[in-house]
């Protein structure tokens, strides 16, 4: 009998012999592979129905990883066969790293909530290897995940759990779960997007809540002791192709303004296209001394608020935010104007090159610099959309959220925040970070103090 998001049954008991369960996954990656222009062949299983038999006792199952998609150079592939997943780990250039990338069969525990509850990244990692095995790479969590969602009609973790699995983002292990059909337990009203991959980059490594848990894999018996080799780190990426180049600066403003008024800001304001682009300011030649600091015009309107602004443009408030108390500036520089004006930005990877927090930015502010507020962040996000869609967020270090006790029964700490834009469930999305710390997918946002308005 199967449920809601079953389409295979699952092999258990006599079923479970070495033949059996290769014939099943070759099928399985047959489809699979067919939606990557992929032949990909399963070798034969190398449990031995005892040990098959022993896992199903276990709560294990066994699933197979392909070596064409088994790392993360090469994670981009399961994001071609499952598209719904929609989450920035799976970029061709993304920074999500594996601890140890092992292709091949595996095995791990088929219970949909994460095992291993309520420990810290220390807690965890010394449980696992008491018991001989790894945690899993996001690869092997990512097939195992969608296994589950075919024999059971559950993804893994799509209910009420957020394991550390075997990644790494900006040196720190992190966590990562599905959404499935309903909304989870116990983790926020987050609508949930069923198949789509969230992961978790902002986890500090002492950060334990009874949600918190960790996935491991094994391997069969005649093929332990043979070590699989350390993933090399992910290359920093610099500033990205779509922001590369000298703009010509009468080109970009009516590209952007033309922008603005599909996304419905003249409508808004109750003007035409024509009235309403004449109400804009035009970008003044870029002041000599920000070449290669703020190489990026930007237009920024301001007379409509800032979470109108972002629903017109299609970027999702996160439901946590209900939460936090306002944001508010950081300092009175960054606060919102009441006029609309054009400014000069930092690309992404520019002023700041590589991964920076929030308040080593702040403290590294020049006198003619200034930290993005919230509208701002919505103007660079609509003038260079292509930074979103590849995995590179900024931080709007010209505001901060105030350090408040959370309500709604999650254990949040009780520190300052900044807010941000990242990508989630698919989607631009406006959020804060856990804690404020550099990470790789994200740099500072800020611009030039000068502005034209």
């Amino acid at each position: 009998m199967t449920v809601p998001g079953q389409t295979l049954d699952e092999p258990r008991g006599a079923e479970l012999t070495p033949e059996h369960v290769t014939a099943v996954h070759q099928r399985i990656w047959d489809r699979r592979g067919s939606v990557a222009g992929l032949r990909l062949v399963v070798p034969p299983c190398p449990y031995t129905a005892s040990e098959l038999a022993d896992l199903e006792q276990a709560g294990h199952r066994v699933g197979y990883l392909p070596p064409e998609a088994a790392t993360r150079a090469t994670r981009h592939v399961l994001g071609t066969i499952f598209p719904a997943m929609g989450c920035y780990s799976l970029q061709h250039d993304n920074e999500v790293e594996n601890l140890v990338s092992r292709a091949g069969w595996f095995d791990y525990e088929a219970a949909i909530d994460a095992p291993y509850g309520g420990t810290d990244e220390a807690e965890l990692l010394e449980q696992v290897a008491a018991t001989g095995r790894d945690l899993l790479s996001m690869n092997q969590y990512i097939v195992a995940a969608q296994d589950s969602r075919l024999f059971t009609g559950h993804y893994l973790d799509d209910r009420r759990t957020w394991p550390r699995i075997g990644i790494r983002v900006s040196g720190r292990i992190v966590c990562a779960r599905f959404d499935g059909d309903e909304m989870a337990e116990g983790l926020g009203d987050e609508p949930p997007v069923p198949g789509s991959l969230l992961t978790g980059y902002d986890l500090h490594p002492g950060f334990r809540a009874p949600y918190t848990g960790g996935r491991s894999a094994g391997v069969a018996r005649r093929e332990r002791g043979i070590d699989a080799r350390p993933e090399p780190a992910a290359p920093q990426r610099g500033v990205h192709p779509s922001q590369q180049g000298e703009p010509d600066l009468d080109t970009e403003w009516r590209r952007q303004v033309g922008g603005l008024v599909v996304a419905g800001f003249a409508a808004e304001l109750g003007m035409g296209a024509e009235e309403y682009a004449a109400s804009l300011p035009r970008f003044a030649p870029q002041p000599p001394q920000y070449r290669g600091r703020f190489d990026a015009p930007v237009v920024v309107e301001t007379r409509i608020g800032w979470e109108r602004q972002y629903e017109l443009l299609g970027i999702r408030v996160s439901p946590f935010m209900a939460l936090f108390p306002d944001a508010v500036p950081w300092h009175p520089d960054s606060a919102h104007r009441d006029a609309p004006y054009a400014a000069w930005f930092s690309r992404w990877g520019q002023r700041f090159e590589g991964p920076t927090s929030p308040d080593d930015a702040r403290a590294a502010l020049r006198e003619d610099e200034v930290g993005a507020n919230l509208q701002e962040g919505g103007a660079v996000l609509h003038a260079s959309p292509a930074l979103n869609d590849a995995a590179r967020f900024f931080d709007l270090v010209g505001y901060v959220f105030p350090a408040t006790e959370i309500a709604g029964g999650l254990p949040f700490e009780t520190i300052e925040r900044t807010p941000g834009i990242c990508r989630w469930r698919g989607r631009p999305e406006f959020a804060a970070n856990l804690y404020p710390l550099a990470f790789s997918v994200f740099r500072p946002l800020v611009r030039g103090r000068a502005i034209t308005g």
